[in-house]
C-alpha cells in the first residue's frame, strides 16, 4: 500500500473524512486533482482535513525516495538538500520563490521606493502619497497611481495563491495594507493614552462583529483594549482562558487579530499611526509582509494547514520508521531538525525580552558596521566558487564573468536600473534592493530597521559590497536563465545539462511546458523567464544555484547559527553575539563541503574537493595581498605561511581553519572574537577598559585608560576599507598623544611584520599622510 493510499485510509477511520470520499480520491487517474475539486466544495474545517490529507501523502513520499534515509528526507523538506539527493522541493527555497515572484509583480514599487545613494536617500514624499492613492485618494502622479493599483493586484494575487495552496482566507476589500506595531513604542502608553490616540483614527463603519454588524460602543472599546494588550504582550494574552472581547471572539482570532481588526479612515491616517507606532519604516513595512506572505504559501503547500502538527508527525514517522530498519535517527540529528523548523516557520524571530533583544541587535548592527566595512575585499572568493558552480551547471565561466563585469561597469557608472528590472521581471529581485543591508546576510545575521542597522546598511553598500554582490548573483542567474533559452529548441535527451536538471527533479513534461514559455529580450540576448514556470521548478534551482555561486547564509546555516533559539530571549541573544560573522564559512562548508562529498565516486569527491580548496586559496590569496594594502602595507612574500593564510582567507578550510589554522585576523576579528564573538572580544575590553585599570590601580600598577579607550572607539568606528586607513591613522595619531608607549610598540609590530612576512609599509601607522605624499 502506498503513503497516499495509507492517509487516505487512516482519514476515514479517524472520520476524517467519508468512506465515499475516499473511494472517490483513490480510483481517480489523478488525485491531487480531485482533492482539490472536493475541497474546494467543502467547508472550511473539512476543507482543511482534506488539503492536509494530500500534504501528508506527499511528504511521506517525498522522504521515502530520499536515499539517505527519513531523516535526512525530512530535513530536505525543510531546507536545501546538501547532499544534492533530495529531487523534491522545500520549504525555505520556496518561500524565496514566492517572495521573488510576488516583488516581481510590484516591480515599479521596488524601483520607485527601494533606498538610494548607499541607502540614505529614498523617496519617503512619493511613499506617502503611495499609502494616500492605495486610500482612493487621487495624488496627481500617474506613476504612484499605477504602482498603488499593483499593489492592490498583488496583495489578492497572494491571498488567492494562499488558498489555492490550502489557506482559507477570504476576500476582503477594506483590507488595503499591513500594520507592524512597535510593542516598544506601544508600551510608552498607558492603555487609556493610546486607545484615545487611536479612535479618532478609525473608520468604525468597517470594524464589525462576527454577525458581520457595527460594534457596538461597548464591543468597540472593548476590542481597542484587547489590542492593546495583545501588542504589549505579544500576543500572550490570547491563551485561551483569556479570550476575546464577547461578541467578536472568533471573528478576531481567525482575522489576525489586531492586524486585521484596525481599519483607518484615510491613507493619512494609517501614516500618522505608522510614523507614531510602526515597526521600521514604509517600505521595509511592504516588503516584509510580500515576505511573510510567501513564506505562509510555502509552508501551506509543503506542510499543510497546521504545519507545527504535520512536522511532528512526519518526525514521528520517520523516528518510528527508521528504528524498524534498524537505522536509528540520532538525538543531535532531531535537535537540528527542530531548530530547521524554526527557521522556516519563523519561530526564531519571536519571545518577549523585546528592549534587550533590540538592544543587543543594534550593538551587533554597530559591529557589523566597523568589522565588514573590509568584507568586500574579502569576497574576490565568489570568483573560486561561482566558477565551480557554473562548471557543475555545465554552464561557461567565462560568459558568466563576462555578464558581471559588465554589470559592476554598469553600476559604477550610476546605472544598472535597466538589467535590475528586467531581473525582476524574471523573478530575480536581488535582497538589497529590499534595504536594511540584506546583503549582510552573506557574513552576519541581521534585523531590525532603526537607526543602527540603517548605519550598518549605508557602511556596507558604500564599501562595495552591495555592488559586488549584486553583480555576481545576476550575472550568475542572467546566464543561466540564458543558458535555459538557448536550448529551447532541443528536446530534453538532447540537453547538455540534462543531469543538472534531473537533479531537480525536471522531467521530460517539465521542459517541454517550460520551453514553450514567452522568453524576455535585453539587449539582443534572450533569457527564460522562470516566472511563468508553473511547477516551480526551474526558478528554485537557478535560486538554489545561485546561492552556491556566490555563497548567502539559508536556514540550514540559520539552524545553525541561532541554534533554534528565538530571538527575543536571553538564550537566543547570547547565541546571536556568540555566532556572529560565522554564518559565511558555515554556509560554504554546508555547500561546498557536502557537495563535494556527496558526489557519486570517489575520483569525483577529490576532484571537486580539491578544485574547491584550490581556487579559494588563490583568490583568498589575491584578498589577502588587498586587504594588506589596504592597511597601509606592501606585499606579502608568497611563501608556505602566505599560502597557509591564502587558505584560511579563501574561506575552503571554514571555522575550522579559522580555530586551528589561522594567525591573521579575518574580516577585523581576532581568534578571540572567533570563539566567543566579536561581542564577546568588545566586551572584553571594555572589561579592561573599566575593571582592568581600576584593578591595576589599585594595585599601583601602571593604567592605561586613555589608550585603551581610543582603541575600543577605533574597534566600534563604522568604517569602509578606502577610508579606514586613513581613519585609523588619525586614531593612532591621537593615540599616541595620550600614550607614551603606542610610538614604541608599533615600530616594534612594524618590525614584526617586516621580518615573518617581508613586508614594508607604504603608510606607516599614526600618520596622517604617507610618506610619498610627505615629500
Amino acid at each position: 500500500m502506498s503513503s497516499f493510499d495509507y492517509c487516505i485510509n487512516v482519514a476515514v477511520k479517524e472520520k476524517k473524512i467519508s468512506q465515499k470520499m475516499a473511494d472517490e480520491i483513490l480510483d481517480a487517474p489523478d488525485q491531487a486533482q480531485v482533492i482539490r475539486d472536493i475541497a474546494d466544495k467543502l467547508s472550511r474545517e473539512r476543507r482543511e482535513k482534506v488539503v492536509d490529507a494530500i500534504r501528508i501523502s506527499n511528504a511521506i513520499d517525498a522522504m521515502e525516495t530520499h536515499p539517505d534515509g527519513l531523516g535526512t528526507g525530512l530535513a530536505s523538506l525543510m531546507g536545501k538538500d546538501i547532499t544534492g539527493k533530495a529531487k523534491y522541493g522545500n520549504v525555505d527555497f520556496m518561500q524565496k520563490v514566492y517572495t521573488k515572484r510576488f516583488l516581481a509583480e510590484w516591480a515599479n514599487g521596488l524601483e520607485k521606493f527601494s533606498t538610494k545613494t548607499f541607502g540614505i536617500t529614498q523617496d519617503k514624499d512619493g511613499l506617502e502619497k503611495f499609502v494616500r492613492a492605495v486610500y482612493g485618494e487621487d495624488v496627481g502622479d500617474p506613476k504612484i497611481m499605477q504602482i498603488a493599483k499593483d499593489w492592490r493586484a498583488v496583495t489578492e494575487n497572494m491571498r488567492a495563491k494562499f488558498n489555492e495552496s490550502g489557506g482559507s482566507i477570504s476576500k476582503n476589500e477594506d483590507w488595503l495594507l499591513p500594520q507592524h506595531h512597535d510593542m516598544q513604542r506601544v508600551s510608552k502608553l498607558s492603555e487609556d493614552e493610546w486607545v484615545d490616540y487611536i479612535k479618532p483614527l478609525l473608520d468604525r463603519s468597517k470594524m464589525l462583529d462576527d454577525a458581520g454588524k457595527t460594534l457596538d460602543d461597548v464591543q468597540f472599546e472593548e476590542g481597542l483594549r484587547y489590542t492593546y494588550q495583545t501588542i504589549k504582550s505579544g500576543g500572550m494574552n490570547k491563551a485561551p482562558e483569556l479570550g476575546a472581547p464577547r461578541g467578536m471572539g472568533s471573528k478576531l482570532s481567525r482575522r489576525g487579530s489586531e492586524k486585521r481588526f484596525l481599519y483607518f479612515k484615510d491613507g493619512n491616517s494609517w501614516i500618522q499611526y505608522q510614523n507614531r507606532f510602526g515597526r521600521g519604516d514604509i517600505f521595509t513595512t511592504l516588503t516584509d509582509h510580500i515576505q511573510s506572505k510567501a513564506s505562509d504559501i510555502a509552508l501551506v503547500e509543503v506542510l499543510g494547514t497546521n504545519p507545527r502538527n504535520m512536522y511532528e508527525a512526519l518526525k514521528s514517522y520517520a523516528v518510528r520508521e527508521s528504528v524498524k530498519n534498524d537505522k536509528p535517527i540520532s538525538g543531535s540529528s532531531l535537535q537540528y531538525y527542530d531548530n530547521l523548523y524554526k527557521v522556516i516557520s519563523g519561530e526564531i524571530n519571536g519571545g518577549q525580552v523585546t528592549g534587550i533583544a533590540d538592544v543587543m541587535q543594534g550593538w551587533r548592527n554597530i559591529e557589523v558596521a566597523s568589522k565588514l566595512g573590509g568584507a568586500v575585499l574579502s569576497s574576490f572568493t565568489d570568483v573560486a566558487t561561482a566558477t565551480l558552480t557554473a562548471k557543475y551547471n555545465k554552464m561557461s565561466a567565462t560568459k558568466v564573468f563576462m555578464r558581471q563585469a559588465q554589470l559592476l561597469k554598469e553600476q559604477a557608472a550610476g546605472g544598472g536600473e535597466e538589467a535590475r528590472n528586467v531581473l525582476a521581471r524574471m523573478g530575480f529581485v536581488i535582497d538589497t534592493t529590499m534595504g536594511r543591508a540584506h546583503s549582510l546576510n552573506r557574513y552576519s545575521d541581521t534585523y531590525g530597521t532603526g537607526l543602527t542597522a540603517k548605519v550598518a546598511e549605508v557602511t556596507l553598500r558604500a564599501s562595495g559590497l552591495e555592488a559586488w554582490t549584486q553583480a555576481m548573483q545576476k550575472g550568475f542567474t542572467m546566464e543561466f536563465a540564458g543558458m535555459l533559452s538557448d536550448s529551447f529548441k532541443k528536446s530534453f535527451d538532447d540537453l547538455e545539462f540534462k543531469e543538472v536538471l534531473e537533479r531537480y527533479g525536471i522531467n521530460k513534461e517539465d521542459w517541454d511546458a517550460f520551453r514553450k514559455t514567452e522568453v524576455i529580450d535585453y539587449k539582443g540576448a534572450k533569457f527564460a523567464n522562470v516566472t511563468l514556470d508553473k511547477s516551480t521548478k526551474f526558478h528554485r534551482m537557478i535560486l538554489q544555484e545561485m546561492e552556491y555561486a556566490t555563497p548567502t547564509m539559508d536556514a540550514r546555516t540559520q539552524a545553525i547559527t541561532t541554534a533554534g533559539t528565538q530571538r527575543g530571549t536571553g538564550v537566543g541573544q547570547g547565541v546571536r553575539s556568540i555566532m556572529q560573522i560565522k554564518s559565511f564559512p558555515i554556509t560554504v562548508a554546508m555547500n561546498h563541503w557536502m557537495r563535494g562529498m556527496s558526489q557519486a565516486t570517489m575520483g569525483g569527491r577529490i576532484s571537486y574537493l580539491t578544485t574547491f580548496a584550490a581556487g579559494s586559496t588563490m583568490m583568498g590569496g589575491l584578498s589577502l595581498q588587498a586587504t594588506e594594502m589596504s592597511k597601509g602595507r606592501g606585499a606579502r612574500d608568497v611563501d608556505a605561511k602566505f599560502i597557509r593564510d591564502a587558505f584560511v582567507k579563501g574561506g575552503a578550510g571554514s571555522l575550522f581553519a579559522d580555530f586551528f589554522i589561522a594567525d591573521t585576523r579575518k574580516y577585523g576579528q581576532s581568534l578571540a572574537d572567533s570563539i566567543v564573538g566579536v561581542q564577546g572580544g568588545t566586551t572584553m575590553k571594555i572589561h579592561d577598559l573599566t575593571f582592568g585599570n581600576i584593578a591595576e590601580a589599585i594595585k599601583g600598577d601602571e593604567t592605561n585608560i586613555l589608550g585603551e579607550g581610543v582603541n575600543l572607539i577605533k574597534g566600534l568606528t563604522p568604517d569602509t576599507w578606502y577610508t579606514q586607513l586613513f581613519t585609523d591613522n588619525m586614531i593612532e595619531a591621537f593615540r599616541k598623544e595620550v600614550d607614551p608607549n603606542r610610538e614604541k610598540t608599533l615600530r616594534k609590530m612594524a618590525r614584526q611584520r617586516q621580518t615573518e612576512f617581508g613586508q614594508d609599509q607604504w603608510w606607516k601607522q599614526g600618520e596622517l599622510a604617507p610618506e610619498f605624499v610627505q615629500d
